[in-house]
């Protein structure tokens, strides 16, 4: 029996990406061979053909392309060089179905699939329109002449309607698309940022542990911009020392912002309990995981934040780790429904110490938190219970 042939594409570099790579791997398993268009601005990585089974088909352009992305519905240029390395990965690999991941590359997408009418699904990862309205770039009198978040969401709305399936990452997410697109419900399908069973490890880094051996450890991985809330977990930590003095503060990742959080830190006195780790292989988050007493997602309240969930949260939990998360209603219900942590207010240093050291003071209750995360992520937050396979796709020719 031949798999059926799925043409991810998605508009940055790859590896790393938790939910495509996750995904992919998945649809591996399931029959499904995939197939993967990105860009690269290393001549160097086009070379690379497969990664962990994954057909990747890597295109190279230089670093202007990337900065015509951001313009990608302001002028058309961007879609214009796009579009006809998108319609030779369709044709070259004889894609049976389409799926786009975010809306950045779907104009060139949904362009060049005039000529072949492919069944096309819309991963929608976040909710661009809204995160652009944080981006310092888009705060300049340039920014806001040039990038208009009000057109980005008039363009989603537009890919929405004419996309055989959307996916989003919550329920809250699908609501609010329904609500504005006035789509049937049956058109959207949920799909959390599930982590691959493979984010187990037999053997951990004995190094690190040992490192931080005494220490009270609280783990934030991912991005570390500012709007992730993490200048607010800086300023907890006054609050926090008397009660926690062997508390460590470990947060892996980068952005732009990490020369504020720097100055955050000396400005706190924290240096004896905050470590930026900055980014880190992704083969070595577990190892960070597996020796955190508690994992963070702390992200500020906005309305793209208010209808997701961070891969985090589930490799939180298939490690067995109490969560402290921010109240952004889509993360605050499920970690409460699955009875994984504790939520304390978004944007407030004393609330997340004191919710902090309640976890401290509570070992079994922390325990309790990480057996239910493992148990729940076994059960059901997992892509076998999420009939995301082959009849997934094969249904959209109905």
């Amino acid at each position: 029996m031949t798999n059926i042939r799925v043409g991810m594409i998605f508009h940055g570099e790859y590896p790393p990406h938790p939910r495509i790579e996750n995904q992919a791997l998945h649809l591996i398993k399931n029959n499904v061979d995939v197939f993967f268009f990105c860009v690269t601005y290393n001549k160097k990585d086009a070379s690379i053909t497969n990664y962990k089974g994954i057909n990747l088909v890597k295109t190279y352009y230089p670093k202007l392309v990337y900065r015509l992305s951001a313009l990608a519905y302001t002028f058309p240029l961007y879609h214009w060089v796009l579009k006809k390395k998108v319609n030779d990965f369709i044709k070259n690999n004889k894609i049976e179905f389409l799926h786009v991941h975010n809306m950045v590359i779907a104009k060139t997408v949904f362009s060049a699939n005039q000529k072949f009418n492919l069944p096309l699904v819309l991963d929608i990862h976040e909710n661009i329109p809204e995160i652009m309205k944080h981006y310092p770039h888009l705060k300049t009198s340039m920014g806001k002449m040039l990038i208009n978040p009000i057109k980005w969401k008039k363009k989603e709305s537009e890919f929405i309607t004419l996309a055989k399936k959307i996916i989003v990452v919550t329920q809250e997410a699908k609501e609010e698309i329904i609500n504005r697109t006035k789509i049937l419900p049956e058109k959207v399908k949920v799909l959390p940022n599930f982590t691959n069973s493979g984010f187990l490890k037999k053997y951990y880094n004995k190094t690190l542990e040992n490192k931080y051996l005494t220490n009270f450890k609280v783990l934030y991985i991912g991005d570390t911009g500012s709007r992730r809330g993490l200048i607010s977990v800086i300023k907890s930590v006054k609050y926090l020392i008397d009660s926690i003095p062997n508390l460590a503060i470990i947060i892996v990742g980068k952005s732009k912002d990490d020369a504020e959080l720097q100055q955050e830190i000396l400005k706190e006195n924290a240096s004896s309990y905050v470590f930026l780790e900055g980014w880190q292989n992704e083969d070595s988050l577990p190892d960070y995981v597996h020796i955190a007493d508690v994992g963070i997602c702390p992200i500020l309240r906005n309305r793209h934040h208010d209808t997701t969930y961070a891969n985090k949260l589930f490799q939180y939990a298939m490690h067995g780790k109490a969560i402290l998360a921010s109240d952004c209603p889509s993360q605050a219900q499920l970690i409460i429904k699955n009875k994984w942590g504790v939520i304390h207010k978004a944007d407030d240093p004393k609330d997340f110490a004191d919710k902090l050291v309640s976890l401290y003071k509570n070992k079994e209750a922390r325990t309790r938190f990480g057996e239910n995360g493992k148990t729940s992520i076994a059960t059901k937050y997992n892509f076998d219970s999420s009939s995301f396979n082959e009849k997934f796709y094969k249904a959209l020719n109905n």
